[in-house]
């Protein structure tokens, strides 16, 4: 089968489906292949091997039965960097950039050296954080030892191992205390409908219990009795009355933001004692 004639097949039945056919299958046979878009189309009439052709459509069936595109990959864009992902961690999303933002908003106007992360899934978080501050050192939790094997995989990407500390617990039980916590947990609620792409990504790093907030007012608790001064998580577009409700009990004052969709997406706490 020439390059050409496993295109228009995968893209057929990927459009079938609703897909970006055209686009999705350049890029799977790009990857299959390891070259360039360009290059299929400059060579067309290229025979596929008996290998390349069952890996190509192995991938495309994968597709089809709704695997995100980033984990046939094992590759996703984040802070204009890539990282490593597979289906043991969630897939970065571009609003999570403005937590990264907002953060080293903090980190820079109170000269943090030292904060943690609850939940590093891939590592996008602390990676990003780390490179655009070469003073920072970050202690990272996560629950689930496949994340952190994932996480381990881009820290060792950036040359990072001596400035990212992983340890698996659940939230911040035996970490060290920090200045500042970063956050973007489970929040989603229990039975909220989700396209059948994203029920591929771990269920434990998308739901956040009945309601969707329950993990985020365990971490504002929990940072409230240690006296963490900085707070910054992500959170759910739904979430901001009952959060804020939450972090004033814990003596926090909270500075919500919106993602690029304009939706309430997440809040900067800092802690009242910590402004006197």
């Amino acid at each position: 089968m020439t390059l050409s004639q496993a295109l228009n097949k995968a893209k057929k039945e990927l459009s079938q489906k609703g897909f970006r056919g055209g686009l999705e299958s350049e890029i799977l046979l790009g990857f299959v292949l390891q070259k360039e878009r360009v290059f299929l189309h400059t060579h067309e009439r290229l025979e596929l091997n008996h290998k390349e052709e069952m890996h190509f459509f192995e991938l495309v069936e994968k597709r089809l039965n709704d695997c995100p595109l980033e984990y046939l990959l094992e590759s996703c864009s984040f802070y204009g960097r890539s990282f490593f992902v597979n289906e043991h961690v969630l897939i970065p999303r571009p609003e999570t950039e403005i937590l990264v933002q907002k953060a080293l908003d903090i980190i820079a106007q109170y000269h943090l050296k030292e904060i943690g992360e609850i939940g590093i899934g891939s590592a996008c978080v602390s990676v990003s954080l780390a490179l655009e501050n070469p003073n920072l050192s970050i202690h990272a939790s996560d629950i689930s030892p496949n994340a952190l094997e994932v996480a381990s995989k881009n820290i060792e990407r950036f040359d990072l191992k001596k400035r990212i500390f992983l340890k698996q617990t659940h939230l911040w039980d035996h970490m060290p205390t920090t200045p500042m916590l970063v956050s973007n947990p489970p929040y989603i609620a229990k039975n909220y409908p989700l396209d059948k792409s994203v029920l591929k990504e771990p269920h434990k790093a998308l739901f956040g219990g009945v309601k969707g907030d329950e993990i985020l007012k365990e971490i504002i608790f929990l940072a409230a009795g240690l006296q963490i001064p900085f707070l910054v998580c992500e959170m759910g577009h739904d979430q901001l009355e009952s959060l804020k409700e939450c972090l004033e009990f814990c003596g926090y004052d909270a500075e919500f933001y919106k993602d690029l969709s304009g939706f309430d997406r997440g809040f900067v706490g800092i802690l009242k004692s910590f402004l006197q």
